[in-house]
């Protein structure tokens, strides 16, 4: 692709910037305003924890509706298909199922269906979104072999303004591409001292059927969602915070089967109802003594699947409930974070039938249970203003009972050790090691009796290294690194799709590089983020096909962007992916070889936000995605294989065409 060439060379080229980090920071970076961050943060650190922020903002512009839409202007991270219940995140190439994610602290872990996505958040309420991509810090929690993502909601102060004692906020938005609507509305209010807000908020949208590029209907893209959501916070005084919140996430319709697959004869169309409740309790004490920085997060969340398949029913759930505790102490250079974490996995398969003999028999309940505990310790030296050092231990616990009974623990230690040092000049370099281990997990409600384990399962393991470069100057910026990363002893059936999962003997690897530039002036703000990484075990390409939720190939991809600012009430903006082909794609089995290609494409998004008022009583957005109507499948969707005879139904749904998208906002 030749256009894809020659528009990196000079995105790079003449874009001098990145994201490159303030200053050793735990708590707090700044945006629009002072952003709390539950990671590890520090200069231009490889592998050492935070290594991009998603705002409200950010997500606000595109009027963000799915997972796709929330990592659009990220390269590292992807979400694919149509569907959102489809849809399934991967970092650098590595599945949600080897990811540690989180919303408000609260884990999901464990997925209903291995061909649905695990993660269900509404766009609408989250303030932001903290990504670590690859094994890194210690405190990123257990089992995050390929990283951590971690989403966090509003707060009611971060609705309420200076002096403001109650608030409500009205949206409704207009989607053309499917002729679809969305409308909101949240009441927040708090005490002028700010010892005590809440907030509560219902979100509601009808999305119909939407179409590709090429005009065609895509069936099993519509939905209906319902959103339930209350915080409240209480400053109990100035050292002690509390926080209870509760959200409940409903999404209903006819889906495929099989969300991630296109429709076919074995992919129809199925009543479908899922859900998630989450209910999280936060606690912080911290009196401003540099030993005490204490936290304790409780939460419990739910996730539901119910579907109607002709004569089939199916209806399964996983349950996490878990709990953090963790302080912070500053003792001359050192800034240690440390603390325990523990959680408990249930996958329960409640309803499902079958036909035996001819007849239509229900299947008796069946669940298995797991749980995993740990401590952690992370340890940020700032030796000099040159040089930074840091080091962390993470020791896992892993239990699992799963449903032959069969009882599977295993246990290891994670070290990191990175290290920053500042060259001069707005120059940094970088470089550091990290391990994590993942031990056997409950499966996926779906396949429960279905598939067994392995009764000598061991823990997966990874190892991450990476390098980079920073500078950092007073309008550019610039960053870039190479990482290599290894997933050994993967746990999944062998081709072609054994039903016993065992400890996989080739190893994953992906070896990758990427490179942030952006230049800031006053009124315009240009950035390019690129990143390139080649995952393969056993010398072949990963594919989603075959690796699901653990892992898939995605091209080359550039992302530029543009931001204008007119003034402080009109702002336009706009942003392009850019996706190289990927070729020679292979699905290795004892008798055959299957092949594919996954074409490249490039995608552009344009948006404006308007303040007609003069403050942020009344807001209105617009946003084209896709401005030229492009006909593309994600390259984080399921490969086409229906070229192959015998592989006729083996494709993704290819992504919408162009939608408009219409919001305003009332807040009085």
């Amino acid at each position: 692709m030749l256009f894809y060439k020659k528009t990196l060379a000079l995105a790079v080229s003449t874009v001098l910037a990145g994201y490159a980090y303030a200053e050793d920071k735990t708590d707090e970076v700044k945006t629009d305003e002072t952003v709390e961050l539950s990671m590890v943060q520090v200069v231009g650190q490889a592998t050492a924890g935070l290594d991009e922020l998603i705002t409200a903002e950010d997500l606000d512009k595109l009027q963000a509706q799915d997972l796709s839409d929330i990592f659009r202007k990220n390269p590292t991270v992807s979400a694919g298909g149509p569907v959102g219940l489809g849809q399934k995140v991967y970092v650098r190439n590595v599945g949600e199922d080897m990811l540690n994610i989180s919303v408000d602290g609260a884990e999901q872990a464990g997925a209903v269906f291995h061909h649905s996505g695990r993660i269900a958040v509404e766009p609408e309420l989250l303030k932001q979104v903290e990504i670590e991509a690859g094994a890194g810090s210690a405190t990123a929690g257990p089992g995050a072999l390929g990283g951590a993502i971690r989403f966090t909601t509003k707060d009611p102060m971060d609705l309420l303004h200076p002096g403001e004692t109650a608030g409500v906020l009205l949206k409704s938005g207009y989607f053309s591409n499917g002729d679809s609507t969305k409308n909101s509305a949240t009441v927040f209010a708090g005490d002028k001292q700010g010892d005590l807000s809440a907030m509560a908020s219902i979100v509601g949208g009808n999305f119909n059927n939407v179409e590709d590029g090429n005009g065609d209907e895509l069936v099993g893209t519509g939905s209906d969602k319902l959103l339930g959501y209350a915080k409240v916070v209480g400053q109990l005084n100035e050292a002690n915070r509390l926080s209870l919140s509760y959200e409940a996430l409903e999404e209903s319709g006819d889906v495929l089967y099989r969300p991630e697959w296109k429709p076919s004869p074995k992919n129809p169309l199925s009543d479908t109802k899922a859900n998630r409740n989450t209910l999280i309790l936060n606690y912080g004490f911290n009196n401003s003594n540099p030993l005490i920085d204490f936290s304790v997060n409780l939460y419990q969340t739910k996730n539901n699947q119910k579907r109607d398949q002709g004569p089939f029913t199916y209806e399964g759930n996983v349950k996490n409930t878990g709990a953090r505790i963790q302080n912070i102490s500053v003792i001359d250079q050192h800034k240690l974070v440390y603390g325990i974490d523990y959680r408990e996995d249930k996958s329960v398969l409640e309803d499902s039938q079958g036909f035996e003999g001819g007849a239509l028999v229900d299947y008796p309940k069946v669940d298995e249970e797991g749980n995993v505990q740990g401590f952690f310790v992370q340890d940020i030296m700032t030796f000099s203003d040159a040089l930074t050092v840091t080091a962390g231990l993470r020791y896992d616990d892993y239990h699992l009972e799963d449903v032959l009974e069969q009882k599977i623990d295993d246990s290891g230690y994670s070290p990191n050790l990175s290290a920053n040092y500042v060259i001069g000049g707005g120059f940094s370099v970088s470089a550091g090691y990290a391990q994590a281990i993942r031990g056997a997990t409950v499966q996926d409600a779906f396949r429960l009796g279905s598939v067994a384990n392995d009764k000598d399962l061991e823990a997966e393991k990874a190892e991450n290294t990476e390098v980079g470069i920073d500078y950092q100057g007073d309008v550019f910026t610039f960053a870039a690194g190479a990482y290599h990363s290894v997933i050994k002893d993967s746990i999944g059936g062998d081709l072609p799709w054994s039903k016993v999962y065992t400890n996989q003997k080739e190893d994953i690897k992906t070896d990758g590089f990427y490179a942030n530039a952006a230049a800031n002036w006053d009124q315009l703000t240009l950035t390019a983020a690129f990143n390139t990484a080649d995952s393969k075990r056993d010398g072949e390409r990963v594919s989603r096909y075959v690796y699901s939720s653990t892992g898939v190939s995605i091209g080359d991809t550039l992302v530029l962007t543009a931001d204008y600012h007119f003034s402080d009430d009109l702002q336009f903006g706009w942003s392009s992916e850019l996706v190289n082909d990927l070729n020679n794609v292979k699905l290795e089995l004892a008798d055959e070889t299957v092949e594919t290609d996954k074409p490249g494409y490039g995608v552009h998004d344009i948006y404006a936000r308007w303040l007609p008022l003069s403050d942020d009583l009344l807001t209105l957005n617009f946003a084209v995605k896709n401005l030229f109507d492009r006909q593309y499948t994600s390259h984080a969707s399921l490969e086409d294989f229906s070229d192959n005879p015998g592989y006729e139904i083996i494709s993704g749904l290819p992504e919408a065409g162009r939608e408009i998208r219409l919001s305003a906002s009332l807040r009085f």
